[in-house]
């Protein structure tokens, strides 16, 4: 798994791809492969986020985006839309979407089982006049070491019992148990690794201690260079990450007047596999 060697304190790390340039969707591939995302700059921005949402994902294979479960559940019915924009609002209650705090470390996709919503796509009409970085962390890769160094350890992560989410947006009753890794019939590894106010991690599974061993080495993993690294995207710029493969947050932004952040997200059941 090339994820699994990417050092996030290379040079090449979060470079700009022109989606135009001819083998722009190789060089989108091949970086979401060996590090998990990838930045695609869209150029002409008068087509609007969604097409060019469109243009990007079917280049790459995804068809078309999908609506995470939890966004099906009763009192959430607002924030089921394939394309959500995603901005401060204070009329809205979301956690996430609606406010200029940071966000922690998370996999999109709460109620959904481990590695079923296999991209996501961040799309920037708008910065915001300071701040608003989305922070990726490589957590595949930090498991992988974990494994080398702690078996027992990442045993306990593999545990279906594991990792407990629940939602905390107003009225809405959500929750999902399961691993906060898998393995894959292939032998890869997908993540639902979030360190956040949904999260319950039972400690009573694998041998005592062994969960709070493994989480605690993911925690410090998160603050490591070689693991973590953040992208502030710019007008017309599409972040694309594997959602099951790599964890993201987002720092705190303050906006202004003339530089409101507003961002569109997708959310992909399929990999990247563009047609030959």
């Amino acid at each position: 798994m090339k994820q699994a060697q990417a050092d996030y304190r290379s040079q090449n790390i979060g470079r700009r791809i022109e989606f135009s340039a001819p083998g722009a969707v190789i060089s989108l591939v091949n970086d979401l492969e060996c590090n998990g995302f990838a930045v695609a700059v869209m150029g002409d921005f008068a087509d609007g986020p969604e097409i060019s949402l469109k243009r990007l994902s079917a280049s790459l294979g995804l068809g078309d985006p999908v609506i995470p479960a939890l966004y099906r559940r009763e009192n959430a019915e607002q924030y089921a839309n394939l394309y959500h924009e995603v901005q401060r609002n204070p009329a809205d209650q979301h956690p996430g979407f609606s406010t200029t705090d940071g966000q922690a470390l998370h996999v999109d996709g709460l109620a959904d089982e481990i590695g079923k919503l296999r991209t996501s796509i961040l799309y920037c009409v708008r910065a915001a006049h300071a701040g608003g970085d989305t922070v990726i962390f490589n957590a595949v890769a930090a498991f992988e070491a974990l494994r080398e160094s702690d078996a027992e350890a990442a045993s306990a992560l593999l545990d279906p019992r594991a990792l407990e989410r629940r939602a905390t947006i107003p009225g809405v009753e959500a929750s999902a148990m399961g691993p906060a890794f898998a393995m894959e019939p292939d032998g890869t590894v997908v993540t639902r690794f979030t360190d956040n106010d949904t999260c319950t991690w039972n400690q009573s599974v694998g041998r005592a201690g062994s969960l709070g061993r493994g989480l605690e080495f993911l925690r410090q993993a998160a603050g490591d260079p070689r693991y973590r690294t953040a992208v502030r995207l710019a007008r017309g710029e599409a972040l694309i990450f594997r959602n099951d493969r790599v964890s993201h947050g987002r720092t705190s932004y303050q906006d202004s007047p003339r530089h409101r952040r507003l961002l569109v997200r997708a959310v992909y059941s399929r990999p990247p596999l563009p047609e030959s």
